[in-house]
């Protein structure tokens, strides 16, 4: 069964958790798979920027409402969400709809997914006892008609050398039908194996400590409940 939910509204995301939700039946995967990259500051009907809304505002909305039918499925539930190895050179930023008076569209994707990394962290420490895995990946990049939109000069300098889509999602099969005991919740994965969220001497490591209140503003933002 098909359902179509635009990920730039938190109004639609919750509508359709409500609908799905509906049904009452376990969710074993749950993939955050859509992403945007949009150059110029576009702002939704609900007044947040696009790639936020997209990127870190669907995700954690959706995620957070569908637990419960995750839990449904646990002990063998999980949700991967897909994020990106352009993260590494932001760390986490608590001007989460990019304010600056010169946005930059590859600058807000990039902490867009520090976020999400993040975040999966998080969602595994609060959820350890439910009995859901999380875990986020980077699939390379693949030559999709996103990074031929969005990265134009970066697709046809590694023109004939990205990843076919089924490359590109090969990791987020993996991790979606591995044993539970063979993965490590919170963790990064890339090509099928745990990878490193920072790299050495980008100063990131320490601002993921931010985590907590950023999800008190996500949620704040997306008109959510505080957290128990």
């Amino acid at each position: 069964m098909w359902q179509i939910c635009d990920l730039s509204s938190i109004n639609e995301v919750k509508s359709f958790a409500t609908k799905f939700s509906s049904l009452e039946k376990p969710l074993h995967v749950l993939v955050n798979n859509a992403g945007l990259l949009e150059h110029k500051r576009t702002t939704t009907p609900e007044g947040l920027e696009l790639n936020f809304a997209v990127n870190v505002a669907a995700t954690y909305t959706l995620t957070e409402l569908v637990m419960p039918l995750l839990e449904k499925a646990a002990p063998d539930a999980r949700v991967i969400t897909v994020a990106s190895g352009g993260m590494y050179t932001e760390p986490l930023n608590t001007n989460l709809q990019y304010s600056e008076s010169e946005f930059d569209g590859t600058k807000q994707y990039a902490r867009n997914k520090r976020v999400q990394v993040a975040l999966t962290e998080w969602w595994a420490e609060k959820y350890s006892n439910k009995g859901v895995g999380f875990y986020s990946m980077h699939p390379g990049w693949a030559d999709t008609p996103g990074v031929s939109k969005s990265l134009p000069v970066l697709s046809e300098k590694l023109s004939g050398n990205l990843r076919s889509n089924e490359e590109g999602a090969d990791t987020v099969v993996w991790l979606g039908l591995q044993p539970k005991e063979k993965l490590v919740p919170g963790t990064f994965y890339f090509d099928r194996a745990e990878a490193q969220k920072h790299l050495k001497f980008a100063g990131t490591a320490a601002s993921h400590e931010k985590i907590g209140s950023i999800v008190d503003s996500i949620r704040s933002i997306c008109n959510l409940p505080a957290n128990p």
